[in-house]
């Protein structure tokens, strides 16, 4: 009978089963959209986070390399002197332990990082006739619970000597020369450029062989650090609160504008970084919300049209039948029956639409939830149970007293 009916109504069944897989169609296309829309936001953002640590990874050695000559920007000196009085001097006349470094290194201390020990001393160079400020310096001392990172200070060999610009400028003497100072020679390992007024009349020689030469064996006199990559209000106070608790008996100078430079240049590639992210999550939230808001619309309006379509298609259809179901009931067929063939009718419309629509899917590429293939019949009969219930209550003898 579903056959047969379907046959003598081809163009009401068609017209049926195209609204019901316009309306599957609409619907799954939009939820898929959107659900692709996501799926492509964050891949975007991972796309730009992969670029964004590439290039911050990148700017951040070119940083460090620019920032190189800024050199060490946090001083920590034993306490017993005025700072003012180290400032003039260039230098404390106070020295510490060498086991401070250490102790510091060893901490938990995030404000700083890497550490420098060093012991200077102005000393008279009696071959060339003039006073210097020698430096004894060893090797950068890493905190052990920081990444390791190439060093702003490369490490002095005993043996060798490093001059500043006013010194190797005025002797003539270049990297790979050898000078001799106080009766020993030394290979010049580096030669710098200017750079300020103590350190341009400096040279630097190993740590030990500085220890020796001031007879103050593991004594150091100055800590010089790198300060953290923070442009906070109250920068110093950090690091000295920090540092106070592990090492009490020293004192901290910190050159601010070298430091405010360094953490300001990386901080502003951060915030360009964060700012280009949350401009595509602003672009793309505001893409997606409009795309929802037309799908909430738009979605509704067709699964409502198209209902309403069907609830049309399925009262025509009685309409048509009532004489076909008034000779059913007057020769004994029950209702179940009738209703199952009504139901089963739109079941069927409902299962054909939602099969052109799984076809569609496969040619246009979208989701196609298994789930669909319940909904959508039973929507399609839901759709005509008043039609039903009409066709069932009406009486055999009305329905046939004319024919």
């Amino acid at each position: 009978m579903f056959i047969a009916e379907i046959k003598h109504r081809k163009i009401h069944f068609f017209l049926g089963v195209l609204a019901v897989a316009a309306a599957v169609t609409v619907w799954l296309t939009s939820s898929d959209s959107l659900a692709e829309f996501d799926s492509n936001t964050e891949s975007q953002l991972l796309e730009l986070e992969k670029k964004t640590n590439a290039e911050l990874k990148k700017l951040e050695d070119d940083i460090r390399k620019t920032m190189k000559g800024l050199g060490f920007n946090v001083f920590l000196f034993p306490k017993g002197e005025e700072l003012w009085q180290i400032k003039e001097r260039g230098y404390s006349e106070q020295t510490m332990s060498q086991d401070s470094v250490h102790k510091l290194a060893e901490s938990k201390i995030v404000t700083v990082n890497p550490l420098l020990p060093q012991l200077s001393r102005r000393i008279q160079w009696e071959e060339q006739n003039r006073s210097i400020l020698l430096v004894g310096v060893e090797g950068q001392v890493p905190i052990s619970h920081r990444s390791k990172k190439k060093p702003i200070m490369d490490p002095l060999a005993p043996g060798s000597i490093n001059l500043g610009h006013d010194l190797h400028q005025s002797l003539g003497l270049k990297k790979g020369d050898t000078a001799t100072l106080n009766g020993k020679d030394y290979l010049v390992a580096q030669t710098h450029p200017p750079r300020n007024f103590i350190d341009d009349g400096s040279a630097w020689i190993h740590l030990d062989e500085a220890q020796e030469i001031f007879d103050q064996k593991n004594q150091i006199n100055a800590i010089l650090a790198l300060g953290c990559n923070c442009a906070s209000i109250d920068r110093l106070g950090e690091i000295r609160s920090e540092i106070s608790a592990i090492l009490p008996d020293v004192q901290i100078i910190e050159l601010g504008s070298s430091a405010m430079v360094r953490a300001e240049a990386r901080n502003k590639a951060g915030d360009r970084a964060r700012d280009s992210k949350q401009a595509i999550l602003d672009n793309r939230k505001a893409t997606r919300s409009e795309r929802a808001r037309f799908t909430s619309i738009i979605t509704p309006l067709i699964a409502g049209g198209t209902f309403f379509a069907l609830l049309y298609l399925a009262f025509s259809n009685v309409r048509e039948r009532l004489p076909e179901i008034g000779t059913l009931r007057a020769i004994g067929v029950s209702h179940l029956k009738i209703g199952a063939l009504l139901l089963g009718r739109a079941a069927l419309l409902g299962l054909i639409g939602t099969f052109l629509a799984f076809i569609i899917s496969i040619a246009s590429s979208f989701t196609f939830p298994p789930i669909t293939w319940v909904l959508t019949p039973l929507a399609s009969a839901a759709s005509a149970w008043l039609p039903t219930i009409y066709a069932l209550t009406k009486d055999p003898v009305t329905i046939l007293r004319h024919d």
